[in-house]
């Protein structure tokens, strides 16, 4: 299979290989090991066809090359050239699955995969080995609608710059799986990525579901990070809040969400030069109108310093327009924290699970809230001095609780990111 055309000459002092061998491949990493052999990385979309195409390449350069076994899902060739030890490692190039996708998907579905194929991994490498050898076609974990995923999850999953952590975050998990069964045993798991199994309703929080032998379904949603971390509990967008096209949990208000996103375009996008008008600067209904481009090409024109002023108002907006949802009405405040937040879905409880390496936890506090909530006589939402930070206070009879909450860009994005992550980081103590 060919690849984005880059043509492989002179990338070590010590050795050269002739152009047409690697001709037509994505070479993104060349280092000399201290071991003295050339460690030469191609990125691919077909690992084993070009791997196998590279070996009959330099085959026909004469070249003396084989394949070596190792722990990896696709064997390296390891060859020499003008007396020169080299190895070639073809590794996952990722598709239309981001890297953020990928990881989630490590930890939610390998677990499901491992627990029906009855796998028992000691560490990454022997996972994936282990997982490379599943017919995905054939699993019961992973529903038809997202097989597809679930292929490009496992050819990928090398790609990740996490991969050796969401390995053993994955390893956590399957460890909280067998743990359920032997308290009460599970018929089956199923990876919830897309497509939910009969029963589960669209839009529940559970990432992958538990369906035990006497027909009762548990969703679990799934963390991970270092033991003394605070993953937080909720991750969505501030429109999404508003109103969520996909059906999930919101407070269904989109005179509100267009309030705000016009009001966000007057007082700050509109005075930018060359920004397309209000209907389309953001890419319009579907995100992707043309206008969008001319959008960030005016955003790019500013000097950094206008681009963090004009995003400092953007952000306190936005927090301000939050603020003002949640002490809007009490009663659906109180409906969006017990479906966004505690997760409860008929007749599918769900718990939160925390991997930490192959280690796990329950987060807890999200029972405390769920205790109180039923008490609750007053919702105030209220701005906190940091940028970011905000509090939902609950209160009841000279009792509260505080949720502390964040609102801010994610992955740099900034004024190029019209819809601001939103954060519950848990009960403020």
């Amino acid at each position: 299979m060919v690849l984005k055309f880059k043509r492989f000459m002179n990338l070590h002092e010590d050795i050269s290989l002739p152009s047409e061998v690697l001709s037509g491949f994505e070479v993104t990493q060349v280092d000399k090991s201290p071991r003295s052999t050339v460690q030469i990385r191609v990125s691919s979309t077909d690992r084993d066809n070009d791997r196998d195409e590279i070996l009959r390449r330099l085959t026909s350069a004469g070249i003396t090359a084989s394949t070596v076994a190792t722990n990896s899902s696709v064997d390296p060739i390891q060859g020499v050239f003008d007396n020169r030890k080299f190895r070639i490692n073809v590794k996952p190039k990722s598709g239309g699955m981001g890297e953020t996708t990928l990881n989630s998907s490590i930890t939610e579905l390998f677990p499901c995969i491992a627990f029906e194929k009855k796998l028992n991994p000691k560490n990454a490498e022997d996972f994936m080995a282990q997982l490379m050898s599943v017919d995905v076609s054939k699993l019961t974990c992973v529903l038809s609608k997202d097989k597809d995923a679930a292929k490009e999850a496992i050819n990928n999953a090398e790609g990740s710059s996490k991969f050796a952590d969401k390995m053993q975050n994955a390893i956590g998990i399957l460890n909280f799986i067998n743990a359920q069964n032997k308290n009460k045993t599970i018929s089956n798991v199923y990876w919830g990525y897309r497509a939910k199994p009969r029963g589960v309703p669209d839009g529940h929080p559970g990432d992958i579901f538990l369906k035990f032998e006497d027909g009762s379904l548990l969703g679990v949603s799934l963390k991970a990070g270092k033991k003394k971390s605070k993953e937080p509990q909720l991750n969505t967008y501030h429109k999404t809040i508003f109103k969520n096209t996909r059906g999930g949990a919101s407070f269904n208000d989109q005179s509100g969400s267009d309030f705000l996103r016009k009001k966000i375009y007057d007082e700050i996008y509109s005075k930018i030069k060359g920004m397309p008008p209000l209907d389309n600067f953001d890419g319009g209904k579907s995100g992707r109108h043309k206008d969008k481009k001319e959008t960030v090409k005016a955003i790019n024109s500013l000097s950094t310093k206008d681009q963090n002023t004009y995003y400092d108002k953007y952000l306190a907006m936005v927090k301000q327009g939050l603020i003002e949802r949640f002490n809007k009405n009490k009663k659906e405040s109180l409906e969006y924290i017990k479906s966004a937040i505690l997760r409860d879905a008929p007749d599918v409880p769900t718990m939160v699970i925390k991997a930490s390496g192959s280690d796990y936890e329950e987060i807890t506090d999200r029972n405390e809230l769920g205790v109180f909530l039923p008490q609750v006589e007053f919702v105030q939402a209220t701005s906190k001095s940091t940028k970011q930070d905000w509090v939902i206070e609950l209160k009841s009879a000279g009792q509260s609780v505080k949720m502390g909450m964040t609102v801010r860009s994610s992955s740099g994005g900034k004024l190029k990111q019209f819809s601001l992550k939103v954060t519950y980081t848990g009960i403020e103590k």
